[in-house]
């Protein structure tokens, strides 16, 4: 009986298909609060992957998901910098706040906003 018990349970579990990979998903959130669903990613996404978009040092917008095919990029703009990095085990892109660095300081930031200013009301 014993036997015939465990044949069956290793049938059961080989049988089972894996688990797929899980991650927290959210789009274009101001906090990282609420970047804090769970979604079961696809059998072909094996990676967890984080969005930071930082705009003229004031505001971060954060977004995550599932990706088959992520890569960790920086792209520095003239306002702002955008961040992606990747992770590979279950929910890993809990945290959004990986280092990003301001991308003004107050005084920088006066200067682009002055410099905005001129530009727009010179084609008016």
């Amino acid at each position: 009986m014993k036997a015939l018990f465990f044949v069956l349970l290793v049938t059961y579990l080989a049988l089972q298909p894996g688990a797929a990979l899980q991650c927290y998903s959210c789009t274009a959130q101001v906090s990282n609060t609420d970047c804090l669903n769970v979604q079961n990613c696809s059998q072909s996404e094996n990676s967890c992957w984080t969005s930071r978009v930082r705009a003229i040092g004031l505001v971060t917008v954060i977004s995550k998901g599932c990706s088959s095919n992520c890569m960790d990029d920086t792209e520095n703009y003239y306002v702002g910098k955008k961040n992606i990095t990747c992770c590979y085990s279950d929910l890993c892109n809990v945290s959004g706040a990986h280092a990003l660095k301001p991308a003004a300081t107050t005084l920088g930031l006066l200067t682009v906003l002055c410099g905005l200013w001129l530009w727009g009301s010179s084609h008016l």
